[in-house]
């Protein structure tokens, strides 16, 4: 069960920070400046400041001419500035800017574990239901998760959400992440914006590990609660094979679960974790650029508590191929085989939006692009982009070399023991595990 939370939010922009020490979350926004649509950024709805000689750009600009060569003075007139540097936008805000609108939480989610995902804002999040602040997060290449909690009260209740497109972690000003050379320092949240109502025991995570000469995979899965009781049920796991002529299902593997109350939310590999093997056949297919044959695994979990009548279920639905990258002397190998990378760099370039498409046919174009003038791989320079490109790669047999949001020597310097380091550390984890599968 989900609510879209697209649609019109109010907008205060708080470029001398007031909101935080005056509690702006605490009541409606004493100090909005207009409405808008999100998904989208504040800066392509025609709010922040008009572009000046002094606009403090996310980026390094190495020719002054610009601003001292008689040839340029027309483009520096107040009001008719016009950049040469890169697409210039309409508009530019760097700061916080709060986003705001009411939710309403049926009747029947109540007792339910209420999750709220933003799948690509840029940057910093902080997150407020009503007063109760919900923490923070920074993820330049995942989706912002926050738990609720199973005690929301039905009826109406405040969202809003803090977001902050300053340097957060010095990333570098040129990092394609977050730059105004090419993607541009935007501030809002595209993709996905939504409240869920999920079970209180929950797959917390589900990976497969392919296993080419076995043919078949291994699916490591974690359990969580939040229940603080004994729980006990059962994981099934079924498969079938798409993206191909010959689409065909495959036998269900099960599994009994049983973890203890002081297991906890994060269980111990006894209780809250369990391995299937999933075998595939002898006639499984392989993935690779040719043949880009797909295995959708279905994982259910049902669950019931002590103590009580109540069953919870969840379930969670993931593509993968049965691939096997290797090294055969200084060439790469897929399943045996060496391949031969023709590849393109992606620097985060979309004018028309200053941000990535986060629906599947958008990338899906690109590829095509890309497959017409015979590449076969795609090299994203210090960023990441969003799960639809993954879904198309996997889909047309595509190749990609995905990188941490930072582009080291670039005004970023890498490990001398700066907050950087372990943000990179765990940004690396958070990729893998959002789209490792």
């Amino acid at each position: 069960m989900k609510i879209d939370l697209a649609g019109v939010w109010t907008l205060a922009l708080d470029p001398m920070d007031r909101g935080i020490v005056e509690r702006w979350w605490a009541t409606f926004l004493p100090h909005p400046t207009g409405k808008l649509h999100l998904p989208g950024s504040l800066q392509a709805q025609g709010f922040g400041d008009e572009i000046t000689l002094d606009t403090p750009w996310t980026g390094s600009i190495v020719d002054r001419s610009f601003f001292e060569d008689a040839r340029y003075a027309p483009y520096r007139r107040s009001g008719a500035i016009k950049v040469p540097f890169w697409l210039q936008p309409e508009r530019y805000y760097k700061g916080a800017a709060w986003y705001q609108r009411t939710v309403h939480i049926p009747e029947e989610w109540r007792g339910h574990r209420l999750v709220l995902r933003l799948e690509r804002p840029h940057w910093q999040t902080h997150v407020w239901l009503d007063e109760q602040p919900l923490g923070c997060c920074d993820s330049l290449a995942t989706a912002h998760v926050y738990e609720l909690g199973c005690n929301v009260a039905p009826g109406e209740h405040r969202l809003t959400v803090r977001v902050d497109n300053r340097m957060i972690v010095d990333v570098g000003p040129n990092a394609h992440s977050v730059s105004d050379h090419t993607q541009s320092n935007w501030n809002g949240i595209v993709g996905g914006i939504e409240l869920c109502a999920e079970s209180p025991v929950w797959l917390r995570r589900v990976r497969i590990f392919p296993r080419v000469a076995e043919r078949s995979a291994l699916v490591k899965i974690d359990i969580a609660s939040v229940l603080g009781r004994s729980v006990q049920g059962r994981v099934s796991a079924s498969a079938r094979l798409v993206n191909t002529d010959t689409e065909r299902s495959l036998s269900p593997v099960k599994a009994d679960v049983h973890f203890s109350a002081q297991d906890g939310l994060e269980h111990s590999a006894a209780g809250g974790h369990i391995d299937l093997l999933y075998p595939l056949g002898e006639d499984a297919l392989t993935w690779d650029e040719f043949q880009p044959a797909l295995y959708e695994l279905t994982v259910d979990l049902e669950m019931r508590v002590s103590g009580d009548d109540a069953v919870w279920c969840d379930r969670r639905v993931l593509r993968f191929g049965l691939r096997e990258v290797g090294v055969q002397g200084t060439q790469i190998t897929l399943n045996g085989h060496p391949i031969s990378l023709r590849g393109t760099l992606e620097c985060c370039i979309f004018p028309l939006t200053g941000y990535p498409p986060t629906d599947v046919e958008s990338w899906r174009r690109i590829l095509r692009v890309c497959k017409a003038h015979g590449l076969n791989h795609m090299r994203f320079h210090s960023w990441c982009p969003p799960e639809a490109a993954f879904v198309a790669a996997d889909e047309m047999g595509f190749y990609y070399q995905v990188e941490c949001p930072v582009w080291a020597n670039q005004g970023a310097a890498i490990g001398e023991g700066r907050p950087l380091d372990v943000w990179l550390f765990q940004e690396g984890w958070r990729i893998l595990d959002a789209y490792g599968s």
